[in-house]
């Protein structure tokens, strides 16, 4: 053995254990990048369509340490390099929409009467009601407001904007399921309704603009996909898919908003935009992540406002925390055709079919 060959032998030992563990890293995240492929509601499998981005950027990260081991574990590190690009390049197509890339509709052109704004905050219920979101909503002045997780304590901090915005729907509770609505603009038929069971309220209310039209409204919080509301996104699935439908067979255009607990590339989310013919405002606004307000790093959008084509985005923002763990967000809507010739486009009759056996099966689960 010339020195050459022991010194490298030498180093390839040394670096081992540096590129297994490496390796072990890479292998994992690409298989958790996929795993979500899976048509499952389990819990598990939805929750890592969560932190796309963040998985994006340690795959990158990784590259480096691979590239650098590529000289002592030539078809190894390869096979670390194809895992990569391949998991990146997933990641890269699920979230290239969600680039910001500007308004879609020049406020100019939207006629008056015809704006309607939305803001939406999940305020934390243990959170403290210190006035800082009140101080928001008024400094946005928005049409809309839908509070989420409110009980008691939160019905009576908001309660001052009854003075502005003196049309309202609520369901108090003591759970993280309250829901408040405050308007300035009246609503028509205002209810709260338990869309898909589960014991989770939402609103269903129609809202007339200044223009004398009366669209229709959705404020939604579902469950979220964690073991401690449920070890499946059945129920949560079931209530944008109830929602989605609801849209869908009214003979108004119309908007849902509110706390998902979806990101807006997940199935669940896609299927219900299909079923709804829906439009997605964060595909020109960018990626806007709305939770965890309380972490630099573990951040994704949570929070939506969704239209139907009658309408087209003015603006969308997320807004500065307020100590919750959601960012409140607002965006800003144009409706955009008086008549209804926006008949929704044939869907899939069998999508519709597995929404309507989702919804069914999450009231059976209660």
């Amino acid at each position: 053995m010339t020195p050459d060959s022991g010194n490298a032998h030498q180093g390839k030992a040394k670096h081992k254990v540096g590129f297994g563990l490496v390796f072990l890293i890479v292998l994992v995240l690409a298989t958790l990048t996929f795993i979500p492929l899976l048509d499952s509601n389990r819990w598990w499998v939805r929750l890592l369509d969560f932190p796309r981005l963040q998985g994006g950027i340690a795959l990158l990260i990784l590259a480096v340490p691979v590239a650098f081991y590529v000289r002592y574990f030539r078809k190894m590190a390869g096979l670390g390099m194809i895992l990569i690009v391949s998991a990146l390049s997933y990641h890269g197509l699920v979230l290239f929409p969600y680039f910001q890339s500007g308004q879609d509709f020049p406020e100019a052109e939207c006629r008056p009467g015809s704006a309607m704004s939305v803001m939406i905050a999940n305020v934390k219920m243990r959170n403290d009601p210190d006035g800082r979101l009140l101080e928001l909503v008024r400094e946005m002045q928005p049409d809309l407001f839908l509070a989420m997780e409110t009980n008691e304590k939160w019905n009576e901090a908001l309660a001052p904007l009854d003075e502005t915005m003196p049309h309202t729907v609520s369901h108090i509770s003591d759970s993280t399921f309250g829901i408040h609505l405050f308007s300035r603009l009246a609503l028509e038929s205002p209810e709260i309704r338990f869309l898909a069971g589960q014991g989770t309220p939402q609103v269903v209310t129609g809202v007339t603009l200044a223009s004398g039209e009366t669209v229709d409204f959705l404020g939604v919080h579902p469950r979220p996909p964690v073991p401690s509301q449920s070890n499946t996104t059945l129920g949560r699935d079931a209530v944008l898919y109830k929602a989605a439908l609801l849209l869908r067979e009214s003979e108004r255009t119309g908007i849902v908003a509110g706390d998902f607990n979806a990101t807006p590339w997940e199935n669940a989310v896609k299927r219900m935009r299909q079923i709804g013919n829906l439009q997605e405002p964060r595909r020109g606004y960018g990626y806007l992540p709305t939770f965890n307000a309380t972490s630099w790093w573990m951040s994704w959008p949570l929070d939506h406002i969704f239209h139907e084509p009658g309408f087209a985005t003015l603006s969308l923002e997320r807004l500065g925390s307020f100590g919750s763990d959601h960012y409140p967000f607002v965006g800003r809507f144009c409706r955009i055709s008086e008549h209804e010739a926006l008949a929704p486009p044939q869907t899939d009759r069998e999508l519709i079919n597995e929404a309507e056996r989702a919804i069914e099966a999450a009231k059976d689960s209660g």
